[in-house]
């Protein structure tokens, strides 16, 4: 399970960081929602994975992620190449992570 998590997670935030775009607090709005995302699935994976209700909210959650990931990349499709965007989003991402505790 946790490989496939990782492997979810992983496509995520490839998905978050290539299809970034547009203007101002759209696109960071966009971004911290993915990390904050990013951010509570870390905290149930150090939860104990055996236990049924945090199985259900990490699936709950992966589900949640993919909708928002498809989401993000078909608002951001026309920026996929704007490394400027995926380096402010890579930032974003990095800070929201660095708090995440």
């Amino acid at each position: 399970m946790r490989k496939n998590l990782f492997s979810f997670f992983a496509l995520a935030l490839v998905i978050s960081l290539a299809s970034c775009g547009g203007k101002g607090g759209g696109f960071e709005g966009d971004v911290r929602k993915m990390a904050n995302y990013r951010c509570e699935l870390q905290k149930l994976m150090a939860m104990d994975q055996a236990d049924e209700k945090t199985q259900k909210k990490v699936a709950d959650l992966q589900k949640e992620m993919g909708e928002f990931a498809d989401k993000m990349g078909k608002k951001y499709e026309d920026k996929k190449d704007d490394k400027a965007m995926e380096e402010k989003a890579e930032k974003i991402m990095d800070e929201v992570m660095e708090k995440c505790k």
